[in-house]
């Protein structure tokens, strides 16, 4: 009776061993799906994020301090892909607007509100909401502005020339 209750002992304490091999496992697992997400694309780092919800809902025994800060680095990463996403979406607009491309400007403009709003809902800071705001202000006023020929604010002159003008 006594070599029943130590091989049962040792046999709990193999599977304590081994469950907590697992758990190592799963939490290195998860690691590397956070830190994948550095560099990614928004939609690349949304599809990451929603894996690693999975993977932690298949893994119940993960400590829930340790969901709680890879979820938390996760949602930064989002953040921090939106943000990227956002200004660079910006930059080709801003090209756009000094061509006088509006319809493209425009589609773009719509694009990186589209990321600076997602960005927003993961925690950007204000900072960055009033830079996209002031970006987009100076893009809608950029371009449009030359014009080769007269216009309803210059007309073309028909008044002769004067000969006594210092000026030619």
């Amino acid at each position: 009776m006594f070599s029943r209750s130590s091989t049962s002992s040792s046999d709990l304490a193999k599977q304590r061993e081994l469950e907590k091999k697992l758990i190592e496992q799963a939490q290195a697992e998860c690691r590397r799906l956070v830190d994948s997400m550095h560099e990614l694309s928004p939609a690349a780092a949304e599809r990451t994020r929603q894996r690693l919800d999975a993977y932690l809902k298949d893994h119940p025994k993960i400590p829930l301090d340790f969901k709680r800060r890879v979820t938390t680095q996760a949602r930064a990463h989002e953040c921090a892909a939106s943000m990227r996403a956002a200004d660079t979406v910006l930059k080709q607009a801003l090209a756009k607007a000094r061509h006088d491309d509006r319809k493209e400007l425009n589609r773009l403009v719509g694009e990186a509100r589209k990321h600076a709003a997602k960005a927003a809902s993961f925690g950007a800071d204000e900072e960055f909401q009033t830079a996209v705001r002031r970006k987009i202000e100076i893009i809608m006023l950029t371009g449009g502005v030359e014009h080769d020929g007269p216009t309803a604010a210059k007309p073309l002159s028909t008044a002769p020339a004067n000969p006594h003008h210092a000026k030619e």
